[in-house]
């Protein structure tokens, strides 16, 4: 295939493209690599070098953009680069799409392209072109079977619970199975505050405040700090209770690598989730628990200045169901009464009443509740979801929904049928699974209750966690309008806050 070409020694018009797909650790070895190579070719050549062209980390076949590819097609429109040199032709190309726009670029500039593991193509003749497509459709059969390969051992991993590698999970070493401590507490410890409603962002400012950052580096090498976005990714991944789950292409390419993850959990003939090799650090019913809660239709967190115990939870006296309060008047800028009042969320003038009698109030209904005899019974409730009858009911529910897949291959149903079985099946799998994340929430209550102190163990309680509390003693809190300018009393009751307990 090769051609034979006459180059024009000492004219500085030749490139050198580099690219590796994937660089877990960021030091660009394979890159350095295709350089030397690349280098040593245009020695040889006498070819004196104008650019170099990386693309490191980036995989030519998927939908990510090649900055460096794209600098070297606009130089080659341009007329600065003439000949191209690259490690093969895998490394320059491995899509139709940018072998047509290479091909057609080079064609119109008359480009040769020099292959250090492989041969020369002159674009300016019609044998040139000819080899480089040979090339290309042979790179790309190639990529396919090794897809196909490697899709197919994915599947095999995965069913038997096993680890095929990939980038470092945070909170295990870099063989994903041995567990790393700090990591792995501040976890679990994330898990726990996210059921009692602390924020994303909060648990990535702990994360970074004990000096852990995530295991993929930035691109120049530095530490990647935590944000809320990313932490959420890792909390929703089902690896932390020992879930085996499975990213295929096509779910990855409809919607977030989270979302592919939770659809992707691998079940066994039984129905079974797949127990995965390495140790779980949180159980199912947490896992789920906090999933449930941070993938909520209008999930939202009030800005800081906005966070106060009822906001969003108690409801307005005047409107009922359909508007929740407010608190007006942040800790730097109070409101023009002077202090935080709850007000409305949809109507200015329906309730303004302060803050501090009602939660004050609040506070002592839950310290008075938790501090009777029986309190030990709201951990022992027979209403607690039996986390073993969910999770057998969940296989069962999965079996009889391969049963019918089954079923509908073989024509044994009609698509009808099978649609109608089938959501009806669904609705109660998602029924369970969310009774499973309910059972993951049984320990909010835990610590106040077993305190010998109940009073000082609320008053240390930061919001978030107060507010966990409150959702789950009290079906609903209203909020009452004041007759008169009863909103500045320095103490608050019945009359002025209607409480209905759960």
């Amino acid at each position: 295939m090769g051609c034979n070409i006459a180059y024009v020694s000492g004219t500085q018009d030749t490139g050198i493209y580099l690219r590796i797909s994937q660089d877990r650790t960021g030091d660009e070895l394979g890159v350095t690599r295709q350089r030397e190579d690349g280098r040593k070719l245009a020695e040889v050549r006498d070819w004196p070098v104008l650019r170099e062209y990386a693309d490191n980390d980036i995989s030519a076949s998927g939908k990510r953009a090649r900055p460096g590819f794209e600098a070297l097609l606009a130089d080659i429109e341009a007329g600065k680069i003439r000949r191209v040199i690259a490690w093969d032709l895998s490394r320059l190309t491995r899509n139709a799409r940018d072998t047509l726009r290479l091909l057609e670029a080079g064609q119109r500039r008359g480009v040769s392209i020099a292959l250090v593991r492989g041969s020369d193509m002159d674009l300016s003749t019609p044998a040139g072109v000819l080899a480089a497509q040979i090339l290309a459709s042979v790179a790309q059969h190639e990529i396919a079977v090794k897809a196909d390969r490697q899709a197919r051992a994915a599947r095999q991993a995965a069913e038997q619970g096993k680890r095929i590698g990939g980038r470092r999970p945070f909170g295990y070493e870099r063989d994903g199975i041995t567990v790393r401590r700090a990591e792995a507490d501040a976890l679990i410890d994330a898990y726990d505050a996210v059921l009692h409603g602390v924020p994303l962002a909060r648990v990535a400012m702990d994360w970074n405040e004990r000096g852990l950052t995530t295991p993929q580096v930035r691109r120049n090498g530095d530490p990647s700090p935590w944000t809320g976005q990313t932490a959420r990714g890792v909390l929703l991944n089902p690896r932390y209770a020992g879930l085996r789950s499975l990213v295929t292409a096509e779910a990855a390419a409809k919607g977030s690598r989270a979302a592919a993850r939770l659809d992707g959990i691998v079940t066994d003939a039984d129905g079974l989730p797949v127990r995965a090799e390495w140790p779980a650090l949180v159980s199912e019913e947490t896992w789920r628990a906090v999933v449930e809660t941070l993938t909520e239709p209008g999930r939202r967190h009030a800005p800081r200045s906005d966070m106060a115990l009822l906001t969003g939870i108690a409801l307005c006296g005047v409107c009922g169901p359909d508007a929740d309060v407010t608190v007006h008047g942040g800790r730097q800028n109070r409101s023009r009464l002077g202090y935080r009042t709850y007000r409305c969320r949809a109507a200015y003038g329906h309730v303004v009443r302060k803050q501090e009698p009602i939660d004050l109030w609040i506070g002592a209904l839950v310290v008075a509740r938790l501090s009777r005899p029986d309190a030990a019974g709201l951990l022992l409730s027979g209403d607690r979801p039996d986390a073993a009858a969910l999770t057998r009911e969940a296989a069962t529910l999965r079996r009889r929904l391969n049963t019918l897949a089954a079923a509908l291959a073989d024509e044994d149903i009609t698509r009808d049928q099978h649609r109608q079985q089938a959501g009806r099946l669904r609705a109660r799998l998602a029924e369970v699974e969310a009774e499973q994340a309910d059972a993951g929430r049984v320990d909010i209550l835990g610590p106040l209750i077993h305190a010998e102190d109940v009073a000082a163990t609320w008053a240390a309680l930061d919001t978030a966690r107060q507010r966990a509390v409150v959702g789950i003693l009290f079906a609903s809190i209203v909020i009452m309008p004041a007759a008169t300018r009863r909103g500045q009393r320095a103490s608050a009751g019945p009359e002025d806050v209607m409480v209905t307990p759960a």
